[in-house]
């Protein structure tokens, strides 16, 4: 395989629904409970966030969260923190736009995303050779009240023409893939809308 096909390989074999946990809100159990229930409907990619966590509680949940998804045959990357990543063996890290536009380089593991909002950070994505970007709020969420959505048309024409996959985020569940697709997304990235069962 050239070096070169790399990349697009890495893009074809990216699931359309990126996970995102929220431990924090429901709870260390339940949330790990409401993982196993998505990994036997078919989710392989899973990013631990959990900033309000101690870095105790977070390192098991990241753990045990890793474990059960490595059974299932996905993914998981650990968001700003590639030494709590290695630690518990992830397969990569998820950036803050705050730490994708400071890098000087693409982080050391095989799975990089970076959360974007704009051209820019999209573009600095792009340069750092990031695997994907999550591109967003979309639609109005829960998590940022007062932020203002960029809405499906803006999304569009900032997701167009990429070099590398883009997820839809904000406000997003299962429901809205068609939507995502037809807007130029290669998937949705979801926090409370992945943990449904009927989602």
């Amino acid at each position: 395989m050239l070096p070169a096909n790399t990349p697009i390989l890495k893009a074809l074999s990216l699931p359309s629904e990126y996970a995102i946990s929220n431990a924090h809100e429901i709870g260390v159990t339940p949330a790990l409970a409401k993982l196993d229930i998505a990994l036997a409907r078919g989710l392989r990619l899973v990013q631990i966030r959990e900033r309000d966590l101690d870095q105790t509680a977070r390192t098991r949940f990241a753990a045990e969260v890793v474990k059960r998804t490595h059974r299932a045959g996905g993914r998981v990357v650990v968001s700003g923190s590639e030494e709590l990543a290695t630690a518990v063996g992830a397969d990569g890290v998820h950036l803050t736009a705050v730490q994708l536009m400071v890098a000087q380089r693409r982080p050391a593991l095989p799975w990089c995303g970076a959360s974007c909002h704009d051209e820019a950070e999209l573009r600095r994505a792009e340069e750092l050779g990031m695997d994907f970007a999550v591109l967003g709020p979309v639609c109005r969420t829960d998590s940022h009240p007062a932020v203002v959505p960029m809405g499906w048309e803006r999304f569009t024409r900032l997701a167009e023409n990429r070099s590398i996959p883009v997820y839809a985020l904000g406000g997003l569940g299962r429901q809205d893939l068609e939507q995502a697709w037809s807007c130029g997304a290669h998937g949705v990235s979801m926090m409370r809308g992945a943990w449904h069962a009927d989602a």
